[in-house]
């Protein structure tokens, strides 16, 4: 079992029903992937741009800008600190919300300009040994919900949690693109003010 994977599953575990098709988009080691697959009993599939994976599940190599599957083909897409790893997220995203119901995304809340600036450089580290690409953007949430206010999808908060003995600051969104279907479900939630495009559940 692995400390890191199992963190961030737990962050997202409350939205994902159990026998889900999911894809692991940037799956990497495959790590999260098997926790999946543990926890949720899900059908896990796994791509990146680059194989150096540890599991005993199979990973497609492949451009994630244009992905090999038809539209609604997954229950569940996740990006597990993939967007700031390419410059164009827009794309990235776009083509995750195509071919799943439901798009878990997990990213860094990097706030100032030292502590974005040290994060780009620790995060861009393994790109020289496993060939990936490199950490493009350190951002604070708000500029990521900036990014999901232009597509039309439902936005809920799921999680807040730190990684790397607290240094890492993370959250969690599920982004579902049922024309707010869940929003209007959360009765008791808070709703935050963004752009017509978007609403932002606070759970």
């Amino acid at each position: 079992m692995n400390a890191r994977a199992n963190a961030i599953v737990a962050s997202f575990a409350s939205a994902i029903k159990p026998h889900s098709r999911i894809l692991d988009i940037g799956a990497g080691k495959g790590l999260l992937a098997q926790a999946m697959v543990r926890q949720f009993d899900a059908r896990v599939t796994m791509v990146d741009v680059a194989s150096y994976n540890q599991s005993d599940l199979p990973l497609t190599v492949c451009d994630s800008r244009a992905l090999a599957f038809a539209s609604d083909s997954f229950d569940y897409a996740i990006l597990s600190f993939v967007l700031h790893h390419t410059c164009n997220p827009d794309t990235i995203l776009r083509e995750a919300l195509r071919v799943a119901r439901e798009v878990i995304v997990i990213e860094n809340d990097v706030r100032g300009t030292l502590r974005q600036w040290f994060t780009r450089a620790i995060d861009s580290w393994p790109a020289l040994r496993y060939g990936t690409p490199p950490c493009y953007m350190a951002q604070p949430r708000d500029a990521w919900m900036k990014l999901f206010a232009q597509f039309p999808v439902a936005a809920r908060v799921l999680s807040e949690f730190s990684l790397e003995y607290g240094f890492f600051r993370n959250f969690t969104m599920a982004l579902t693109k049922d024309g707010g279907r869940k929003a209007d479900d959360q009765a008791n939630s808070s709703v935050v003010g963004l752009p017509s495009s978007v609403r932002y559940i606070v759970q």
